[in-house]
């Protein structure tokens, strides 16, 4: 393809995301010495002492694990997203993909309050007993790289932006520019989603969140998660719709 073209196209398909390189530690949930407020994979979160009463739990009163933990002020900035704050995702460890998940926001106010010890005041009785599981046993650190994404495997969005490339150019122009841009995966904050099924969704919603099968983390047979949360709700800072989804084989 012409450089030139395929530069145009890039310009045009491409949008803002953040690449997270992650790197798994020795750390398990009741040894993590990280920071209560880094963002992270598994590991000892922050939660506000005034919010003690309100952790999140099943129906059946059992205490879900904090199993990602996003601070925006780490992020580099993506518009639309928070510049500080804590996002965090809780799952069933017994069942982590029952859909009895939690998406919990807290913004710098919060942050200024003391945290509770999670472990010890919440999980230690649930788990040194218990045989639960989580698509991973180790706490996994993150750092950040500002970038763009081209394409994306099964995305909607994307092979909506292929469609009107067709239109406008043809046919072989789309394939062209879907084959010399290749399908990254990996872990992400916004940008084109990946599947390794199929794209759930029906109506707009955005991508706080990918996190892929990768250093140590799996979610079953190559599996990817995602956090969603519509356009308008994002821009209001409410996360209690955002919804997790996991595709995998």
């Amino acid at each position: 393809m012409d450089e030139k073209l395929l530069e145009e196209l890039k310009k045009r398909i491409g949008r803002e995301c953040c690449k997270i390189a992650l790197t798994a530690t020795d750390y398990t949930i009741d040894t993590d010495e990280t920071e209560l407020t880094q963002s992270k994979v598994l590991g000892d979160p922050f939660f506000p002492e005034s919010m003690a009463d309100e952790y999140p739990r099943t129906e059946a009163g059992i205490p879900l694990v904090m199993f990602v933990q996003i601070n925006f002020a780490e992020v580099p900035h993506i518009d639309g997203l928070p510049t500080s704050g804590l996002l965090q995702v809780y799952l069933n460890p017994f069942d982590w993909n029952d859909e009895n998940e939690r998406i919990l926001f807290f913004d710098e106010e919060q942050l200024k309050e003391e945290s509770i010890d999670v472990y010890d005041e919440v999980l230690r009785g649930w788990l040194e007993d218990a045989d639960y599981y989580m698509p991973t046993q180790h706490v996994h650190t993150m750092k950040f790289e500002k970038s763009l994404s081209y394409s994306a495997a099964d995305d909607n969005d994307y092979a909506r932006e292929l469609s009107k490339i067709s239109e406008e150019y043809s046919p072989q122009i789309a394939e062209e520019y879907a084959t010399t841009v290749s399908v990254e995966f990996g872990s992400r904050i916004g940008g084109y989603c990946d599947f390794t099924q199929y794209d759930p969704r029906r109506k707009k919603f955005f991508q706080l969140l990918q996190i892929d099968s990768e250093e140590g983390i799996n979610f079953y047979d190559c599996g990817i998660m995602h956090v969603f949360i519509t356009p308008a709700d994002l821009e209001k800072r409410n996360f209690e719709n955002a919804f997790v989804y996991t595709d995998f084989y």
